[in-house]
């Protein structure tokens, strides 16, 4: 739930304040908040991804859970040179790609064996790759917010012990 108040600070951040012109530089305080928010963010979902493959019994579920939670969590160390330098290093501009590409590709694979096996809700399972392109190709126009609102539901439901999708047989129901 932190990533996820996180995410959705830095998107309203970026929406009042938009940083959409300052290229790899961070500008203003409206730029370290934004970028404070989203390294707190991505550092602090890296756990959801491996409680989700939990859920799941498939093992490429497991693999990309950790391909996943790797990927932010090193996207969100390295992003911490930016906060310090004030713009992007060349060091941040190889590491995002690959650390992207884990996000992406682990949210992908755990989305599909989550939804195969309808082990959590459609929303959890299709949110995962939703939330990480509205964390990165949307940042700019405030797609924190989105990615905020869904690390923010799914937070609740593991936090709650409600992930796991239940079926209720009709009879059952009136027992």
């Amino acid at each position: 739930m932190v990533g996820g108040a996180a995410f959705a600070a830095g998107g309203v951040t970026q929406i009042v304040h938009s940083q959409r012109g300052s290229g790899n530089s961070v500008v203003g305080v409206a730029g370290y908040l934004t970028l404070s928010f989203f390294v707190v963010a991505l550092i602090a979902i890296a756990p959801t991804f491996i409680a989700l493959a939990r859920e799941s019994k498939a093992r490429a579920a497991s693999r990309a859970a950790i391909a996943a939670a790797a990927g932010t969590t090193v996207l969100g160390i390295t992003s911490i040179t930016s906060l310090v330098a004030g713009h992007d290093l060349g060091l941040f501009n190889v590491v995002a790609p690959v650390t992207n590409a884990a996000w992406l590709l682990g949210s992908i694979v755990l989305a599909v064996a989550l939804k195969r096996e309808a082990a959590v809700p459609t929303a959890v399972a299709v949110g995962l790759p939703l939330a990480c392109v509205a964390s990165i190709p949307l940042a700019t126009v405030g797609g924190g917010v989105i990615s905020g609102a869904y690390f923010l539901f799914v937070g609740y439901l593991l936090a709650n012990d409600a992930v796991k999708r239940t079926s209720v047989a009709v009879g059952a129901a009136h027992a």
